[in-house]
């Protein structure tokens, strides 16, 4: 199937914020023919992203701005403007921020589809009031993510961040 051309200017496309963090579409699945979706995302400051597993999709990560902390399975390091990252499915992560200023990164996600779970997640989040619904981890699991709560109170008092 032939892609169309696109040409997205800063402030348009389609943008979903989830306490704070907020999800730019760059690039979404459908205009890929599925092989991919990008997303810039903005960490606020002190902000844990919730540490999670891929099954489906591999993931990669530009830092756009600021500096992010990250774990990837049992290595924990950091990542400065320009740094990037590979997250491949099948091993959990976490991003954070430590810094006064937020963060940007550029977010690859390899097939795309993940997208949608952002769009879907929201209302859950809204309507199950917060991240420790049961309709949270049905939701994850229908887009093959692995949630590691078991990670949060470790990386919130060693770093202080929180979700």
């Amino acid at each position: 199937m032939p892609l169309d051309p696109k040409i997205v200017a800063p402030g348009e496309g389609r943008t979903v914020k989830l306490f704070g963090v907020r999800f730019d579409y760059r690039v979404e699945s459908t205009e890929s023919g599925g092989s991919l979706a990008v997303l810039e995302v903005t960490i606020p400051p002190g902000t844990l992203v919730k540490p999670h597993g891929h099954t489906r999709e591999d993931e990669y990560t530009v830092v756009l701005a600021g500096t992010v902390g990250v774990r990837i399975g049992d290595t924990v390091s950091e990542a400065a403007e320009g740094g990037s990252l590979v997250k491949p499915r099948g091993i959990p992560h976490a991003m954070w921020n430590t810094s006064d200023q937020p963060a940007r990164v550029l977010e690859i996600l390899s097939p795309g589809g993940l997208e949608e779970y952002f769009d879907k997640l929201g209302p859950v989040l809204a309507h199950e009031g917060g991240a420790g619904a049961k309709e949270y981890y049905k939701l994850a699991r229908a887009y093959g993510l692995t949630i590691e709560d078991d990670w949060i109170e470790e990386l919130e008092s060693t770093y202080g961040v929180k979700l």
